[in-house]
């Protein structure tokens, strides 16, 4: 990274009387900018000693990769793979794509390369997959051709990260109900959920596995949610309850701290939904403001409706032409759990009509998946939390890690000790000790070899055990391999620039006369003033003194004043 090291220069010396630089380098940059367009004072001569071997040889190597360095679960990612090749032509050679896993490599694509030109370049793009979960490790692979000077840049790794951001959402439903399919459909055309139909009456298991739950239809007069929803609250995962002529309202009202419902399970009204105003939770496009209003009613149940005093109201019911002040759909958080209702059933009846009408199902969609999004909000609760600096390091940069620790109040400490296990793909591990700085961790751990690491950080405070997970990858570097022809060019056009000059190994003697016959090294002349008080010149103000003592005392001795 030639420019930055210029421009350290500029900045340590930039106001002082620097002569000149003396650069000595071959002129290839494979890091940060060009060094022509490095911020430095061009009253600064640079004087280069170029080095290298301007040859160009027979090579063919990968020059650059493009990538993602985060792709999500489930998606597709492209990959640019820059080739050039220089006095091949004629040759022919293939490029392919692996995916690495330990000691296995998977071919994913091939592309075959017909070198048309000496100084050959093309660009090759792949899409691919992001079929799994953490630090995926590639490899681009070009096959030699005939007489190439080196093969080591014949190839190049790449990592990307892929992220599992999807939401785990089950529907616990009383009955088949038309609902169903619609929401699955609705919640399903976001990419970030991952939707699971079950039935009461079902066995149910791994629910600590979800980030939601939805009830519709429950609790009913044949099927109790009692155990399972208490199993919701103590994991506080997110609560949504969809009510419909089959629930249990007075279980149901046993079971939330919503809303209070008095009224008959038989009975049900017609109730179109009236965004309320006050709602401040997020934002209501307004093309669903306007739809909602001419879709048909959901069903509600019969009776008379008291929201918590805490409840946030997203809308009110409108029976017939009477805005009435009964909420149709509400939130709530309380004691870290947050639960949603619904209180009426035929969100399949919105999507008809509202596709009949305008060929779409926008407004259903956007009332539906921000309840969602909503409820679906994690904030980060845990107390103890490990964070790496990168996903991704250089062979060369040292791996650094924070950590911190809160106790009940959510107040950070670090009486405890605080330990760290790394692991590389074979296997090894690698133990460390956080340090204390001021109320919280960190860590330097060094540098690592090329791969995948995962870690694992633990402690312990007051009785509880506490643990933190992550990955990071280490890549190779190989930059000095893939750019082989020395570049005086640069170095003839920074002197230009400069007012420098350009030397060889074998002239470096003349660097001497260069400085001293062409007045490279100017002389600064420095004047400075300065003033000070006359007494503070102890010697002269004693001397002022005596002499004013001895003109009084001859004055005095003669008679004279």
């Amino acid at each position: 990274n030639i420019s930055t090291v210029l421009e350290s220069i500029d900045e340590r010396f930039g106001d002082q009387n620097l002569g000149a630089v003396i650069l000595s380098t071959d002129g290839i940059f494979n890091e940060g900018k060009s060094p022509i367009y490095a911020t430095i004072d061009n009253n600064i001569p640079i004087a280069s000693i170029a080095l290298g071997d301007t040859t160009i040889k027979k090579d063919l190597l990968i020059s650059t990769i493009l990538h993602n360095k985060i792709a999500y679960l489930g998606d597709k990612f492209n990959v640019q793979v820059d080739v050039q090749a220089f006095n091949g032509v004629g040759s022919r050679s293939q490029l392919k794509l692996y995916k690495i896993k330990g000691d296995q490599k998977t071919l994913l694509e091939t592309e075959s390369i017909s070198i048309n030109k000496n100084n050959y370049f093309n660009t090759y793009n792949f899409e691919l997959d992001a079929s799994e979960d953490g630090n995926n490790t590639y490899r681009a692979e070009l096959s030699a051709i005939k007489n190439e000077s080196t093969v080591v840049n014949n190839a190049k790794r790449f990592y990307v990260e892929v992220l599992d951001a999807r939401q785990k959402i089950l529907i616990v439903a009383n009955a088949p109900h038309p609902d169903l399919r619609t929401i699955k459909q609705l919640l399903e055309s976001n990419k970030n959920y991952e939707l699971e139909i079950a039935y009461a009456k079902d066995e149910i298991s791994a629910i600590a596995q979800k980030d939601m739950v939805i009830f519709h239809d429950l609790p009913s007069a044949k099927n109790d949610i009692t155990n399972l929803n208490a199993q919701l609250k103590k994991r506080n995962i997110p609560t949504f309850y969809i009510v419909g002529s089959q629930t249990n309202v007075k279980k149901l009202n046993q079971l939330q701290s919503l809303v209070t419902i008095k009224g008959e399970n038989k009975s049900q009204n017609d109730a179109q939904a009236i965004l309320a105003t006050q709602f401040n939770g997020y934002t209501i496009d307004d093309l669903t403001k306007q739809r909602l209003k001419k879709l048909v009613p959901l069903k509600v149940p019969f009776g008379d409706f008291t929201p918590y005093s805490k409840s946030e109201i997203l809308a009110y019911q409108k029976i017939g032409n009477v805005e009435t002040k009964f909420p149709l759909a509400l939130f709530l958080e309380e004691q870290n759990q947050k639960t949603a209702m619904l209180l009426g059933e035929g969100i399949w009846k919105w999507n008809l009509t509202e596709f009949a009408q305008f060929e779409n199902n926008e407004a259903t969609a956007d009332f539906l998946l921000k309840m969602i999004q909503y409820l679906s909000q994690k904030e980060d609760k845990r107390k103890f939390r490990v964070f790496s600096a990168q996903n991704s390091y250089k062979e060369n940069e040292a791996v650094f890690f924070d950590a911190q620790l809160y106790n009940k109040n959510y107040e950070l400490i670090n009486t405890p000790d605080a330990f760290i296990t790394l692991k590389n793909q074979k296997g090894k591990q690698f133990e460390y000790t956080f340090s204390k700085n001021d109320n919280y961790y960190k860590l330097d751990a060094g540098r690592f070899s090329e791969g995948n690491y995962s870690y694992v950080a633990r402690t312990s405070f007051a009785g509880e055990q506490y643990e933190a997970k992550g990955k990071f990858a280490v890549q190779a570097i190989e930059k000095e391999q893939y750019d082989l022809t020395a570049r005086h060019d640069l170095l003839y056009a920074l002197g230009e620039k400069t007012g420098g000059k350009v030397f060889y190994p074998n002239t470096i003697h003349e660097i001497d006369d260069y400085l001293a016959n062409e007045k490279v090294l100017k002389p600064l002349l420095i004047q400075n003033s300065s003033t000070e008080k006359l007494l503070n010149i102890k010697w002269l103000a004693l001397a002022i003194a005596f002499l004013l003592f001895i003109e009084w005392f001859l004055r005095r001795f003669f008679g004279h004043y």
